[in-house]
């Protein structure tokens, strides 16, 4: 079962993956949007899941944005077992990525009943309808970004009608049973001949 997320506790942000230097899953991104998103969210918290060569770059980066550190939370590699209790404690799950592909952890997401955020430059509108599971921002128009994780922050009503939306289509797109009932005949096609 899909766990549900929190409306009580700080409001969190969450991003999962592999901290590497380039601007990539979009770490950097969310970092110059959390001062403005902490002005009008002030008990905002953003977690960092993951672990890689950019992450002592990320926490010199918090500090040179003056990001206070219980408001900035690097928790390293997590695993599997332990990332319900994350998803649980997520409002918002934010990978706005120039370049991931189809991102099992944006399906991983909705199926915790978490609204995404991801970005236009990658496979992420594939998986995350836009409006409807969460939203897919323009990083060439940063503002998006930052309008975007404080809509949600502050109407957790949204938050949790996009995180129910994005369980729907998980079950009806993205579990086993779905991929079998989609590619089965497709393979019978092939094996039967």
């Amino acid at each position: 079962p899909a766990s549900t997320p929190r409306t009580e506790g700080p409001p969190r942000v969450t991003i999962a993956g592999r901290v590497v230097p380039e601007r990539y899953k979009g770490h950097d991104e969310l970092f110059r949007a959390w001062p403005a998103v902490l002005a009008a969210v002030p008990d905002a918290v953003l977690t960092v899941v993951g672990t890689g060569p950019a992450l002592p770059q990320f926490r010199k980066l918090a500090a040179e944005l003056g990001l206070p550190e219980n408001q900035v939370e690097f928790r390293g590699f997590v695993p599997e077992a332990d990332m319900p209790k994350v998803w649980a404690e997520t409002t918002v799950f934010a990978m706005p990525s120039r370049g991931e592909g189809f991102g099992l952890v944006y399906i991983e997401a909705m199926r915790h009943s978490v609204p995404v955020i991801g970005s236009v430059h990658d496979a992420a509108p594939e998986v995350n309808l836009d409006g409807v599971t969460g939203y897919n921002v323009d990083l060439t128009r940063p503002a998006d970004l930052t309008e975007r994780l404080i809509h949600l922050l502050r109407n957790r009503d949204e938050a949790s009608r996009l995180g129910a939306n994005g369980f729907r289509r998980w079950q009806a797109e993205f579990r086993y049973s779905a991929f079998r009932s989609r590619f089965g005949p497709i393979l019978d096609r092939f094996l039967t001949r």
